[in-house]
């Protein structure tokens, strides 16, 4: 066990920085990124529209690969 007190929160700053944005389509965009790039997230309320907007923007959304049944 740790005798660390605070949840081991740090003092410091962060160590490194990233000098420019991440980029999804950097090397050529897939069909799947061109696809969920271009989707339009209506329909929602704000939290989930974030949330789907910031997979996208970080390559972590993920198509359903069969449809919803109802």
């Amino acid at each position: 066990m740790s005798s660390q007190k605070g949840g081991g929160s740090r003092s410091r700053t962060q160590k490194h920085q990233n000098t420019t944005a991440f980029k999804n389509d950097k090397y050529g965009a897939s069909p799947q990124v061109k696809k969920a790039n271009a989707k339009v997230h209506e329909g929602l309320c704000q939290r989930c529209k974030d949330i789907l907007e910031w997979k996208v923007k970080y390559n972590k959304y993920k198509f359903l690969t069969q449809p919803r049944k109802w």
